[in-house]
């Protein structure tokens, strides 16, 4: 594994509170913005757009385009070209976190122009990571892409939040969960355990973990209330900033190794394109427990995934008609040479990978009713 330990941190800046985007304008004429492109969702714009009518008052020229709905390189180039045809001198992501990774991206390549992120889902690190999940139009994974700026704005409404769907609110809880099971093996090696950076990225990971299992419950509850509450507000932070430190702080050592592997591999799979992110990764969370044979601690887990109703098998995912040449497919994507999850601290193989996707899936299909 490579010793290179390079530190990305997050925003520029960053506040979360209610009432934080009628701070906007003023952090906007601080930094000399004139033109602004805004990029937005569908339905998650109709809700935003009423937070923003102070930016509407405030004399800026705004674009409004749509997102395609992938972040992928045409979207990118597209947004760029948009970009340039108005002058903007920065470019406001409204929504999930593959347009938060699309304006990064284009922000950085539009000559590094200003970045705002005004997430109105908590489901991933996306707002808060200088680095881009690329996908074909199509939805399936090609890449992550490193990015030479950071965020230059990242802006939290809770009310904001809390009235997104559950399901993307999950999908973020459990792609969290992800940190912590990743980046262990690796961090508390002794060679890694008291390196300082090292040893913050873990303790990000430990938090993203037990804040998740301590609190999630409460969370939930508050958003399906529509209630802003004090853990709904802490599992949206560590979900969108918490989370994103881990690999900010731990580079290569603490970003992605078998979870996220299984997610890009099952990406293939046209069948698994309408589970969320996080869904997916969630699954990927049991496939490497089991190649760790973890069993006690996908135990644990089990109660955890049932009560959200997060994919814990391969035919939670409708992927169950795969016979052993598609799970060796799948053990193939996931471990090709230049895979992440080769830096952990044990063989990890194709074969072996095979036999623990379907381990699970025997050890799943045996669990007794409840």
């Amino acid at each position: 594994m490579t010793k290179e330990l390079i530190v990305r941190t997050g925003p520029q800046e960053y506040e979360c509170r209610e009432g934080v985007l009628s701070t906007l304008p003023k952090r906007l004429e601080e930094r000399f913005v004139k033109n602004l492109l805004i990029v937005h969702g569908t339905v998650s714009w109709g809700k935003a757009r009423p937070y923003l009518e102070d930016l509407y008052q405030a004399g800026f020229s705004i674009t409004e385009v749509a997102f395609s709905g992938e972040c992928s390189y045409e979207e990118v180039d597209r947004i760029v070209s948009l970009a340039a045809q108005h002058k903007s001198d920065a470019i406001i992501g409204v929504g999930g976190g593959k347009i938060m990774d699309a304006v990064k991206y284009a922000a950085a390549k539009a000559d590094c122009i200003l970045n705002v992120m005004v997430p109105t889902l908590a489901s991933n690190c996306a707002p808060w990571t200088p680095l881009s999940v690329m996908y074909t139009e199509d939805g399936v994974f090609i890449r992550y892409d490193f990015l030479q700026q950071q965020a230059s704005l990242l802006l939290l409404e809770p009310k904001l939040i809390i009235d997104s769907p559950k399901d993307f609110f999950v999908a973020g809880l459990a792609d969290t969960l992800a940190k912590w099971y990743e980046s262990d093996e690796i961090l508390s090696l002794p060679e890694n355990a008291q390196q300082p950076m090292l040893m913050m990225a873990r303790q990000a990971a430990y938090i993203c973990r037990q804040s998740i299992l301590d609190h999630a419950e409460l969370a939930i509850a508050s958003l399906e209330a529509g209630e802003v509450t004090e853990a709904f507000v802490k599992l949206t932070e560590v979900i969108t900033s918490i989370s994103g430190m881990v690999g900010g702080l731990g580079d290569a050592f603490a970003r992605t190794t078998i979870a996220h592997e299984i997610h890009d591999a099952i990406t293939n799979f046209p069948e698994s394109h309408h589970f969320l992110h996080g869904h997916k990764v969630a699954y990927g969370i049991m496939v490497q427990l089991a190649y760790e044979k973890k069993w006690a601690e996908i135990d644990n887990l089990i109660p955890f995934y049932e009560h959200l109703d997060i994919p814990k098998s391969l035919h939670d995912l409708h992927l169950d008609r795969l016979d052993a040449e598609g799970i060796m497919e799948i053990a193939r994507l996931s471990t090709k040479p230049e895979a992440p999850a080769h830096g952990l601290p044990y063989e990890v193989s194709a074969e072996l990978m095979a036999e623990a996707i379907q381990a699970l899936e025997d050890y799943m299909a045996n669990l007794p009713e409840l």
